[in-house]
């Protein structure tokens, strides 16, 4: 017998802030947060990750994704890919009609619970939109 589990993470007019959503559905290689951001918020700092790949999946507002040196404009459907090693941030437009929405999946090929906490952050680079 096959084991599924289901959530409800809502409709995205109720998201706030980030959730991570895998210890509640039990994944073992595979985590993902659902996320929104108000218009002219942006990431709380650059990071990049030694293990994890993440892909960012758009699905409502308008902003910008640094990756490395380059900024990608972002809106409902883009899918950015962040390997590992490159910094990223993003931010959602001051003049976006409604706030950023977005799912961040993740995975390293192996069990999450051996990557462990593999972030590195740097509070300290400035964000190109601020430059």
């Amino acid at each position: 017998m096959t084991v599924q589990n289901i959530i409800d993470i809502g409709a995205t007019d109720t998201w706030e802030g980030k959730t991570f959503v895998e210890k509640d559905l039990g994944t073992n290689a595979l985590g993902m947060s659902v996320n929104a951001t108000e218009p002219g918020g942006e990431a709380p700092f650059w990071h990049r990750h030694a293990k994890l790949e993440e892909l960012y999946v758009f699905l409502e507002g308008t902003g910008e994704f640094a990756l490395g040196d380059e900024v990608l404009p972002i809106g409902p459907g883009s899918v950015v890919r962040a390997g590992q090693d490159v910094w990223h941030a993003f931010r959602c437009l001051p003049d976006s009609a409604v706030p950023l929405k977005w799912l961040c999946v993740r995975s390293a090929g192996v069990p999450l619970a051996e990557v462990g906490k593999d972030a590195e952050l740097d509070r300290e680079r400035p964000f190109p939109w601020n430059a």
